[in-house]
């Protein structure tokens, strides 16, 4: 395959890797503590424009990452080792893959859901109804569980692709 494109694939991939993850810790980090401590009425103002920009940001990019991993693999010539899994560079490739896809799965499982939750729940909680205003950190709390376990695989996954690389 032609040098260029490989590096060319291999950019798009990395560049797309840091942006979901990134956007992942992002998310977590400060988006999410952020909104929490806002009050009631600025979140059920708010929610409604931010949660579906960002999960079409997030699973765009996601998927990206996925496709570019998928050609990075016959770009670079060495798809056939998958079929062997007799090389530390294709355990940690098959390691990467079954993470990358296993967080996008449970991400578009559970965190889309519990998230489009908060969006219903805004404006009741805006509104002045406790048991929404009550359900909102919950669901909040729990977000930020699994975000953490999303930005640990997102760690295991870098580490998978480095070993990969240099082996």
């Amino acid at each position: 395959m032609d040098p260029l494109l490989r590096i060319g694939v291999q950019w798009l991939h990395v560049t797309a890797g840091v942006l979901w993850i990134g956007g992942g810790f992002y998310t977590i980090l400060v988006q999410l503590p952020a909104l929490l401590a806002s009050p009631a009425a600025a979140r059920g103002a708010i929610m409604p424009n931010l949660v579906p920009r960002q999960f079409t940001y997030i699973f765009r990019v996601a998927e990206f990452t996925i496709l570019t991993g998928l050609i990075n693999l016959f770009a670079s010539g060495r798809a056939q080792e998958l079929t062997r899994l007799d090389t530390r560079w294709s355990w940690a490739i098959l390691a990467g893959i079954v993470m990358a896809v296993g967080i996008y799965a449970m991400t578009r499982a559970t965190i889309a859901r519990w998230a489009y939750r908060l969006v219903d729940l805004g404006p009741r909680a805006a509104s002045g109804d406790a048991a929404a205003a009550a359900e909102m950190p919950q669901l909040g709390a729990r977000i930020r569980r699994f975000g953490y376990i999303q930005i640990t695989i997102g760690a295991l996954i870098l580490l998978a692709m480095v070993t990969a690389r240099f082996s």
